[in-house]
This record gives C-alpha cells, structure tokens and sequence, in this order.
C-alpha cells in the first residue's frame, strides 16, 4: 500500500507484489474539508492513513502489510508515543494491523500522489 497527501486532498493505492511486478488492486482517494486542510502533514498523512486502512482492511491478510510513504516522520510513530492526542489515536488503531510502514521518495511515490492533487 501507498499513501500521501497533499493540503487539498489524500491518496492511497493497494498494490500486489507478483514476480516483482507491482499489480494495482484498489485506489482511494479523499478530498479534505475545511478543518482538516488547517491539519499538519503528518496529522494529515496519518489521518489518510487510517482511513485507508478502513477501507483496504479487507484485502488484508496474516502476512504483514507494506505501506509506503514519502513522509519519513510517519515510520516512526509506531516506535514512539506521540504527544498529539490526534496522533496517538490513530497510532493506537492501526496498531491492530499488521503494518510495516516504510519511507519511499517522492519520486517514487507517483500514482499516490498523483491521486491526492486535484484542484478545488
């Protein structure tokens, strides 16, 4: 899985692995409302993050889930408490979830992106 946001909207692809060959399976995407555009970046990565857990939580499997990010600070909220109450929910749902969360550049992080750019 692939997620970003940007200060309009958020992205995420769910994506398979086949003989290394990355093979799409769902895409979300969510245009953020008036609140949640005064959020930070991780609050925003993070909050975009849950819900595509929520959504993509049926594709799941017992294997441990990959998510990619372009927002380094994201790999570490689960090694740390968080002192934003924000922050310490959502990091405390996905903690139910077989997660490894994982830096991936910007460059790298293209369909994500280009999901979570659409204008007003």
């Amino acid at each position: 899985m692939s997620v970003d946001a940007s200060d309009v909207a958020t992205g995420s692809v769910l994506f398979q692995t086949v003989e290394g060959i990355d093979r799409l399976i769902c895409l979300c995407c969510k245009k953020l409302d008036s609140h949640q555009r005064h959020y930070s970046t991780i609050e925003k990565e993070m909050l975009f993050l849950v819900l595509s857990v929520r959504v993509f939580n049926v594709y799941f499997g017992s294997s441990a889930i990959k998510v990619y990010t372009d927002h380094n600070p994201l790999t570490f909220l689960q090694c740390m408490a968080p002192h934003n109450q924000q922050l310490l929910r959502s990091s405390l749902e996905i903690q139910q979830y077989n997660l490894e969360i994982l830096h991936h550049s910007g460059k790298d992080n293209l369909l994500p992106d280009l999901l979570c750019c659409t204008p007003d």
